[in-house]
């Protein structure tokens, strides 16, 4: 199938052997999708094959090979519409070939149309010795596929095309506009490890009230989630369709106290409420799950438990929104308020982003309560363990570290940790503004890798739990280096207070946190070090890269890029710093963090906020 559509168009010089059709509007009744033509003296030809419908227009009598007419495709795929891998594979095995070494990709954003995720591309070029900008639109609506081309010969006036192609692509018309919807008994899912493919539903969790016991003789941790969801749609709703990490077993679900019908898939549970829910009104469902040691489908990177040391949970809420559009691009969802209550052994502790508002312990059991405070978490995390607490209270920051019986730090090496913490703190704050809470939780736990979150960072712990590592020297498994607290220490700003959405929100969660590290060793070590560590990051962008420079744009914030983003990222900072200025461009940032704090934050933002100037250099590493 994606055959089909990576040959689509770009090969075609002569019209095709069927009638033409002179109307001012196309309207193919099998796909619902009408067309309306740019001018009054062009024509479409209609072609059906077995796989796909196309559909070109052009002006009445004149031959493709001028390369001025536009094109729809049609086709159908057996699940949901790949839509990111379709343009890239376009881009990469169409698009490059046929234009050659004149190839430029000038735009490649997200955006919706007729309520459908969208991919809007334009490429530049030249076949047969004649230069055109070739503009595409690739649009899903569910396992359907519909692709928009429109070509301008650089020969002819672009304004006066441009006018008949605004009146196509507003006049193009898809009928069950909006994202459809699988019936309640059936809910495919083709990639669970992000949640990605859930249908785009109305609903939005408004607060989540959650509890986890956990019991070290089972490893076993069980979740009871309850969600006060509302109905943002504009029809009545009776089923949501909700989502928890496959690697976790699902128990049941009740709603309004009644038990709900359920149908499970893939990770992704279809629940049938009591009644049907109007437009704005409100309801509940409980969640009930669990997760085990013992089962070897948990992955680390979700949780790690066992019966003597700490574990880590993250991302582990469920949802009902996906988190990631059909571009692989974060989405904006509602940031809801977290109440998260432990019942575990009275000897262990837990800790979660947020305030603790409670901590008491009888019969053996310690219960804790840890609330989201004036900034929300945007990724869900926790950490559970048989810890204890030592508190470092340095200048402007508390900073607790939280310790197993495996840990046994040195005094020298706390007061070192919680230095490092209290620095990258206090730069972040008067860099991106000071935020309503002076607390740090750093926790030794079994991640792989330091990992932030809203005033909380997840470590690695060896045999010795060490202290702060110089960064020229060889790291061993678990030790923070001052570039990594400051890393991960950023994304409490960068991620959770203003959280990302859209084209480029990989960019400012991974870059700017790698930026700041940067910036944060300058101020300590001098302006030279600083300037050798860009110099290292480029070096890291070109050598990644490999023939593979993809655009920022493009790259997720995972897999096999994400050193690529961060390393590039980092580049493109430090050219819109040098083509703003140092004063100006660390007032936008701070005027960028506070005026989105608990909010959203998209490329488009950053753009605007630095001017035209920088805008403009900072886009050619997007696009």
């Amino acid at each position: 199938m994606l055959g089909i559509v990576l040959a689509f168009l770009a090969g075609i010089q002569t019209p095709q052997d069927t009638a033409t059709v002179d109307a001012p509007v196309y309207d193919i009744g099998a796909y619902g999708v009408s067309l309306p033509r740019p001018f009054d003296d062009w024509v479409f030809e209609p072609g059906v094959g077995p796989e796909a419908t196309t559909v070109i227009f052009h002006p009445r009598g004149e031959s493709l090979r001028e390369q001025l007419w536009g094109a729809l495709l049609l086709t159908s795929f057996r699940g949901e519409v790949p839509l990111r891998r379709i343009v890239e594979q376009r881009l990469e095995t169409t698009w490059r070939p046929r234009l050659g070494r004149s190839f430029v990709l000038g735009e490649d954003d997200t955006l919706t149309i007729a309520g459908l995720p969208a991919m809007h591309t334009v490429v530049s070029g030249a076949i047969d010795h004649v230069a055109l900008d070739v503009e595409e639109y690739t649009i899903a609506r569910g396992g359907d596929l519909i692709v928009l081309q429109l070509r301008y010969p650089r020969g002819l006036p672009r304004d006066s095309i441009a006018a008949g192609y605004e009146r196509v692509v507003a006049g193009l018309r898809i009928r069950g506009g909006g994202v459809s919807r699988p019936a309640a008994t059936s809910l495919p899912v083709e990639n669970v490890a992000t949640a990605r493919d859930m249908p785009d539903t109305p609903w939005q969790v408004t607060a989540y009230d959650a509890l986890v016991r956990y019991d070290a003789p089972d490893a076993r941790a069980d979740f009871v989630v309850r969600m006060n969801l509302s109905n943002d749609g504009l029809l009545p709703e009776d089923s949501v369709a909700v989502w928890v990490w496959p690697a976790l077993t699902m128990d049941s679900v009740r709603g309004d106290s009644l038990l709900a019908g359920v149908r499970a898939s893939a990770g992704v549970w279809w629940v049938r409420l009591p009644a049907a829910a109007a437009p704005q009104d409100s309801t509940t469902l409980t969640i009930y799950y669990h997760g085990s040691g013992a089962d070897p489908a948990v992955p680390s990177r979700l949780m790690r438990l066992a019966a003597t040391g700490a574990f880590a949970a993250i991302d582990w809420l469920p949802r009902v929104q996906p988190a990631l559009d059909s571009a692989l691009q974060l989405v904006r969802a509602s940031r809801p308020r977290l109440t998260l209550s432990f019942d575990v052994p009275d000897e262990w502790r837990a800790l979660a982003p947020g305030r603790l508002t409670s901590d008491g312990a009888s019969l053996g059991r310690r219960h804790m309560t840890w609330r989201s405070d004036q900034v929300t978490a945007t990724v869900p995390a926790f950490a559970l363990g048989p810890y204890r607490v030592v508190t470092r209270p340095e200048a402007g920051v508390a900073v607790s570290v939280w310790l197993t019986p495996a840990d046994s730090p040195s005094t020298a090496t706390i007061d070192s940790l919680a230095a490092g913490v209290r620095t990258a703190w206090v730069f972040c704050s008067r860099a991106f503004g000071r935020l309503p809470t002076s607390e740090v939780d750093v926790a030794a736990t079994d991640v792989p890798r330091a990992q932030g979150f809203a005033g909380l960072l997840l470590l690695g712990h060896p045999a010795s739990f060490g202290g702060i590592r110089d960064d020229t020297v060889v790291a061993d498994a678990g030790l923070p280096s001052l570039g990594d607290l400051a890393h991960e220490l950023a994304r409490t700003w960068w991620g959770n207070s203003a959280a990302a959405a859209g084209p480029g929100s990989a960019w400012i969660v991974e870059a700017i946190p790698a930026w700041t590290a940067l910036a944060i060793r300058g101020v300590e070590e001098g302006d030279s070090v600083r300037q050798r560590l860009v110099r290292d990051a480029d070096s890291v962008w070109h050598s990644v890269a490999r023939g593979r420079d993809l655009p920022l744009s493009r790259l997720p914030a995972w897999g096999p890029d994400v050193e690529l983003l961060g390393a590039k990222g980092v580049a493109a900072l430090e050219a819109a710093r040098r083509a703003q200025g140092e004063a100006l461009f660390r007032e936008t940032l701070l005027t960028l963090a506070v005026e989105h704090r608990n909010s959203w934050i998209t490329l488009d933002d950053v753009l605007t906020a630095l001017g035209p100037g920088p805008a403009a250099l900072l886009r050619s590493y997007f696009f």
